[in-house]
């Protein structure tokens, strides 16, 4: 008896003292209308919460105070959370209303965003100058209360904003042509402009969006617009074409660097291992089309000559290479797709929600089959990948 209400008083003081953030909102209101926004995801669970009204999700672990409700600043929002990852956003209020056209609204009304852990202030974050009616402001891990600032303005809340580049080059796709067929079947057609740059509106439901450029392999991608209405963002590398594997690797804008691996026999004998750090000419060539450090990607790899025997590829997140417990890698949207024949022959989406820095995706066996591995695990030196 005496151990159970001991058991018990360690259960109540630990959620008495479970670690709480706090994140306070301020602006001046004569300059313009801001609205903070913020999304979790605990384990499998996803839920958000705007500033403008109480509520509380997520079993309590993320909440709005409520605009008005406090004295201390204009929205305030708590995680009551050692666990998962919370995105803060600002809103123009009236962004997809069509009721504000002036994208320097949110800039002009100087917002600030103090973060607290406990008592504590860990971070403080004034927006800078920038256009748009929604801003990206920051994630926060929970587990270990770092926030990664990522200030990033975007003209609307409710859009899928995207670039196509060349896998091989990384340059700019002029003119490329772009469909977006929406769950209703209802197809809006575009092309990119001297940047690569497309956007659609989008409300929330089920995209399919379909790409293609003379002499490039087409691609489709599908994309979903959530219930928090914050911008898609979408990398859409396509590779020239060719009849050797090429294997393509994009990812979204954090982490900043991975690393794809690919080891297989060499065709002048024995056995290689390339890798940004060991970039090696095989029967003349480099495999290694293109190294990205600076996220998104792409990062290419071209087995231009194949030869008898198993190949390996694997992508290493080079952020965090030193982090057993990161999820930064699974959190990535990494897709890794595997071209030949002048076709797309597979493709591979990260595993979520998995900690780890090196996720290995497939190997090419003898007879030139694409086999799944799909697993990530920790690797402590990049040299031991296969």
């Amino acid at each position: 008896m005496k151990k159970l209400i001991l058991l018990l008083t360690v259960l109540f003081f630990s959620q008495l003292y479970a670690i709480e953030y706090q994140i306070n909102l301020t602006w001046d209101e004569f300059e313009g209308e801001c609205n903070g926004f913020m999304s979790g995801s605990i384990g499998k669970e996803h839920a958000f919460v705007s500033g403008g009204g109480a509520q509380e999700v997520l079993d309590g672990k993320l909440v709005s105070v409520g605009e008005g409700m406090t004295m201390e600043s204009k929205q305030v929002f708590k995680v009551n959370s050692d666990e998962g990852y919370f995105t803060f956003w600002i809103k123009d209020k009236f962004a997809d209303d069509d009721m504000n056209i002036d994208p320097t609204l949110i800039a002009r009304s100087k917002p600030m965003i103090s973060i607290y852990k406990g008592k504590n202030l860990i971070d403080l974050i004034k927006i800078p100058d920038g256009a748009g009616l929604a801003c990206k402001v920051f994630t926060l891990d929970a587990s270990i209360g770092e926030v990664d600032r990522e200030i990033k303005f975007y003209p609307k809340s409710r859009i899928i904003v995207g670039r196509v580049v060349n896998a091989v080059t990384g340059e700019p796709l002029t003119d490329a042509g772009l469909s977006i067929e929406d769950y209703m079947h209802d197809t809006s057609i575009d092309k990119t402009d001297e940047t690569g740059i497309f956007i659609f509106d989008a409300e929330i439901g089920q995209y399919t969006l379909n790409v293609t450029k003379e002499g490039f392999i087409g691609m489709s991608v599908t994309i979903r617009m959530e219930a928090d209405e914050t911008p898609r963002e979408v990398i859409c590398a396509l590779s020239p074409e060719i009849k050797e594997f090429r294997i393509v690797l994009t990812w979204g804008s954090r982490p900043r660097d991975l690393d794809a691996h690919l080891s297989g026999p060499n065709p002048d004998g024995g056995d290689f291992h390339i890798w940004y750090r060991n970039k090696i000419l095989i029967a003349g060539k480099d495999f290694l089309d293109r190294d990205d450090t600076d996220k998104y990607g792409p990062e290419t790899i071209t087995i231009y000559k194949p030869a008898t025997g198993d190949y390996y590829y694997s992508v290493y997140d080079y952020s965090n290479k030193n982090e057993k417990k990161s999820k930064y890698l699974s959190r990535s949207n990494a897709l890794v797709q595997v071209y030949g024949q002048n076709k797309l022959l597979a493709s591979f989406d990260v595993p979520q929600n998995i900690r780890g820095n090196c996720w290995h995706v497939f190997k090419i066996n003898e007879i030139h089959e694409i086999i799944q591995v799909n697993e990530i695990d920790f690797v402590k030196d990049e040299r031991d990948i296969q």
